[in-house]
């Protein structure tokens, strides 16, 4: 049975830190998981009481489990990324971290450090399967202390009937994105919707500058783990955006605008173009039939590859019950469940998962064409341990660009410079 905590608040999270997230039952001792009866604690952002098909799927997947692993429970609680992040290390530090984490993979090696995780059993180490390498999910030992949930990448979404109206192609480079904004918005639309907004971890900007830099082929950071983006290949990133703010593709509450922002944007029609990831194309299509996605606009060096990434599951640190939760993470990155993911829209990350009758259904094609363009038009790359503040970063000096009409140059400065404190 699932139980969701709904979206905690700072005081219920502070609760259950002063209780303990990682569930124990009485009998339970030590990772003895298949002794008696267990309760997995469960962090995800996603709630699945909610109505649309991506939490539907997570919904009906933990039942499942609990139904072949009838003395198993998970407690699912909805905690939003940015109380993940602030969270997770303070649970850490008091060893009460819940049992099972869901954590977007750039964050990953920054919850290692903080010792959020304890690696993976042996049995992780027999499946090899995945699409993408998981090496780089690991802690600063090497040991592997998370697996890939999905796989994603950057997509431009596009509103079809609003380029139709204004005249214009879907455009084929960012600086004929750019153009094509400034229309949009010169018809009364959001010409491109992105946000500096910090309050989701700087989530959209954040993901558009990853995929942008895997783009023009700049590392963000070096092995020292230092933001190194400040460079000539780098600067394009901004250059685009300067443009953009000159043509009024902007949003004028684009310094508040989130993620979540930009998404209900091109639902309701009021966005012209945005790039955000794969895992939205499903929703988007079915919520406005005018949304159409398409590669990102090629860079100076005509790439449209970005970056891949997307949400993974580990076993928390100091869990009672860590037998259990590797069942219950094997089983959702597994074939049986990575198939009622797909019917959310989320693209599944072992092969064997396709082999499902699923996939030869009609209703399959979407997220069979964007497992095919997550694999032709993107790369994985591993991520500092401090991506949270180049996010941060990001976000500050988006701001000060659109409020201080900052340069390029001193986008870039102001970034890395955050990035680096």
């Amino acid at each position: 049975m699932i139980k969701s905590a709904g979206a905690l608040t700072a005081v219920a999270l502070a609760a259950a830190l002063l209780t303990g997230c990682s569930s124990s039952n009485p009998g339970d001792t030590g990772n003895n998981s298949e002794a008696g009866p267990v309760t997995l604690t469960y962090w995800d952002f996603m709630d699945p009481s909610q109505n649309n098909p991506r939490s539907a799927a997570l919904k009906q997947n933990i039942e499942n489990f609990e139904k072949e692993n009838p003395n198993i429970r998970v407690q699912l609680s909805t905690v939003s990324f940015g109380d993940m992040i602030s969270r997770l290390p303070q649970a850490a530090a008091a060893g009460q971290t819940p049992d099972v984490v869901k954590m977007y993979a750039p964050v990953v090696p920054q919850m290692a450090a903080a010792q959020v995780y304890q690696p993976l059993p042996g049995e992780a180490k027999q499946i090899t399967d995945w699409l993408r390498p998981v090496d780089k999910l690991a802690d600063k030992d090497g040991k592997q202390v998370a697996v890939p949930y999905d796989y994603r990448t950057c997509t431009l979404y596009y509103n079809d009937k609003i380029l139709k109206q204004i005249g214009a192609a879907v455009p084929a480079t960012w600086d004929q994105v750019a153009d094509v904004a400034g229309k949009a918005a010169a018809a009364g639309y959001t010409g491109f919707g992105t946000g500096f907004s910090g309050v989701d971890n700087s989530a959209i900007i954040s993901t558009f500058f990853d995929c942008f830099m895997s783009q023009v082929g700049q590392e963000i950071s070096n092995q020292d783990g230092k933001a190194t983006f400040n460079t000539e290949k780098g600067k394009e990133f901004a250059d685009f955006l300067v443009k953009l703010k000159k043509a009024g593709g902007m949003s004028k509450s684009v310094v508040g605008d989130q993620y979540s922002t930009v998404n209900d944007g091109l639902q309701n029609g009021t966005v012209a173009m945005a790039v955000l990831g794969t895992e939205r194309l499903l929703t988007l299509q079915k919520a406005n039939p005018d949304i159409k996605s398409s590669t990102l606009p090629k860079t100076s060096n005509g790439s449209d590859t970005g970056s891949t990434f997307g949400w993974t599951l580990g076993i928390g640190a100091g869990s009672k019950h860590a037998q259990a939760a590797w069942k219950f993470i094997e089983y959702m990155t597994g074939p049986k469940a990575g198939a009622v993911m797909a019917t959310g829209g989320d693209v599944p990350t072992r092969s064997a998962t396709f082999k499902d009758p699923y996939f030869t259904t009609p209703g399959a094609k979407t997220v069979l064409e964007v497992s095919k363009f997550v694999e032709q038009h993107s790369e994985p790359h591993p991520y500092p341990d401090n991506w949270i503040a180049i996010a941060g970063g990001l976000a500050g000096a988006g701001q000060e660009l659109y409020l201080n009409n900052r340069s390029a140059d001193e986008f870039m400065k102001i970034a890395q410079d955050a990035a680096n404190k």
